[in-house]
C-alpha cells in the first residue's frame, strides 16, 4: 500500500500545474490531511498549484482536523502566491436565477 501511495504522490507532483478544487467541501481525516501536506510540500517552490475554496483560512483547521497541519499547508500555499477573491453571482447557478420572460 505504501508504494502505491508514494506512486500517486509522485504522479501528482510531476505536473506543471495542479488544480485542487473546493478545499473544504468535505473534511479530511488525519491521514488525508497528512497526504495532502506531503503533496503540497513536494510541489512547494517547484510547481504551480491552484486551490479553490469557499472557506476563510481561519476555518482550514476544521477541514484538516488539525490546526498545525492546516497552518503548514497554508504557509506553503501562500508563500509566493497571489490570492484572487471572487465575489458576486455564482457562475454555476447563473441560469437558475435568471429572469426568464
Amino acid at each position: 500500500m505504501e508504494n502505491r501511495l508514494e506512486a500517486r504522490i509522485k504522479h501528482f507532483t510531476k505536473h506543471k500545474l495542479l488544480i485542487i478544487d473546493e478545499i473544504g467541501y468535505l473534511p479530511l481525516d488525519l491521514n488525508g490531511s497528512n497526504l495532502l501536506f506531503q503533496l503540497i510540500t513536494r510541489r512547494y517552490e517547484k510547481k504551480s498549484t491552484i486551490v479553490t475554496t469557499n472557506l476563510t483560512f481561519s476555518k482550514w483547521g476544521e477541514v484538516f482536523g488539525d490546526n498545525t497541519i492546516a497552518n503548514a499547508i497554508l504557509y506553503r500555499l501562500l508563500h509566493h502566491s497571489t490570492i484572487h477573491k471572487i465575489s458576486g453571482k455564482s457562475y454555476r447557478t447563473k441560469d437558475l436565477f435568471e429572469d426568464k420572460d
